[in-house]
């Protein structure tokens, strides 16, 4: 009886939820070239694109740094996937079709499972999208992810497919904005289309999300210096008014950040400041402001935050000190700094969240 009350539950909640709930995300999520061979699924490919092949990236560096600083990263190969009748979310990117979510819209299964919050979508209403031209999806993300690579993948996309429409949500931050308005001109707008919720598009553009997103490729830096950075500086890098207070040694702060914050680094900013260095708040500069100051920059002090994304508008020589936290110790920043040459030292915090005296030190002792 207990067995046959369970099995009619599960009946009841697929008939009410679909398929995915209930199931173990593993089950739900699972890579298109794997599943290509089956009928239903091969007759969604339209094309799959190559765009980079797979790549080991070894970094020669002379100075030793500690394993959980890694100089060496595989690439797998990149492609774009032209998609027919597919399902995608405008908030996450994510692509379903015939009910399951593809693997290659996301990354990886660890990468959605850290998302959390959006498992939810493929059980969302979705509402079919009446356009003729092929659909390329921009989704929000943190500045860092937006940054290095919905950007770059987006521009990729561009590049292949120049009448792509792009889906966007109703509410985008501002250096997405900026960004975009940045890397694809004034009249971007003309091509976007506002979705509030998940659509079903007759053709879509699904660029390929790397599985370990602490390591960005080599030619997303080249992308984005000459397809963004060109286009804010200008010739000879008068494009933008350039902010009057930023110097070139920087400290970018994130004391107003509600995130991973470290008590005491009032104290090192005021110590930083004596010593000619600007202090930066980069969440209250336009994204082209950001560009600029780290353009010129030739010291960069930061405690860990996506604020060193920026790093990748910055120019050899260049000194990098980041600051961890104790018990948060992340190695993207050093794998960007690593990438773009530049001269990398670290600070990690003995008291946790806390820059006391002998961190505030140690980070003078890196200058």
């Amino acid at each position: 009886m207990a067995k046959r009350r369970r099995k009619l539950v599960r009946l009841v909640s697929r008939a009410l939820l679909g398929p995915i709930v209930g199931k173990m995300p593993k089950s739900s999520i699972e890579s298109l070239e794997k599943l290509s061979y089956l009928p239903k699924i091969e007759r969604h490919i339209q094309d799959i694109i190559p765009v980079a092949d797979a790549q080991i990236v070894r970094h020669e560096i002379d100075a030793p740094f500690p394993p959980f600083l890694r100089t060496e990263a595989a690439f797998g190969k990149r492609n774009l996937y032209v998609l027919n009748d597919a399902v995608v979310s405008p908030h996450s990117g994510m692509v379903w079709i015939e009910k399951r979510i593809v693997e290659e819209s996301v990354g990886s299964l660890r990468r959605i499972m850290d998302w959390g919050d959006i498992l939810h979508e493929p059980l969302l209403p979705v509402r079919k999208l009446h356009v003729r031209e092929p659909v390329v999806v921009c989704h929000p993300a943190s500045y860092y992810h937006w940054l290095l690579e919905v950007l770059p993948n987006l521009l990729f996309a561009i590049s292949r497919f120049p009448d792509v429409k792009i889906v966007v949500p109703e509410k985008v931050p501002g250096y997405i904005a900026e960004g975009l308005a940045t890397a694809l001109g004034a009249n971007a707008s003309d091509r976007f289309i506002t979705c509030p919720s998940p659509v079903r598009v007759a053709t879509l553009v699904m660029p390929q999300y790397h599985t370990v997103p602490e390591f960005t490729h080599p030619d997303v830096m080249d992308l984005l210096k000459s397809e963004v950075k060109s286009k804010v500086m200008g010739e000879g890098g008068t494009n933008v008014a350039r902010h009057p207070d930023v110097g070139e040694n920087l400290y970018v702060s994130r004391r107003r950040s509600r995130r991973r914050r470290l008590a005491g680094e009032d104290l090192l900013e005021g110590k930083l400041r004596d010593l000619g260095f600007t202090v930066l708040h980069c969440e209250e500069l336009s994204f082209a402001e950001q560009v600029h100051a780290f353009h010129r920059a030739k010291t960069v002090v930061a405690t860990h935050g996506a604020g060193l994304s920026n790093l990748v508008w910055s120019e050899a020589p260049c000194r990098v000190v980041e600051i961890f936290p104790k018990n948060y110790i992340l190695d993207c920043f050093s794998w960007l700094s690593f990438s773009l040459g530049f001269d990398y030292r670290y600070v990690i915090c003995s008291t946790g969240h806390k820059l006391d005296q002998q961190a505030i030190a140690a980070v003078l002792q890196q200058i």
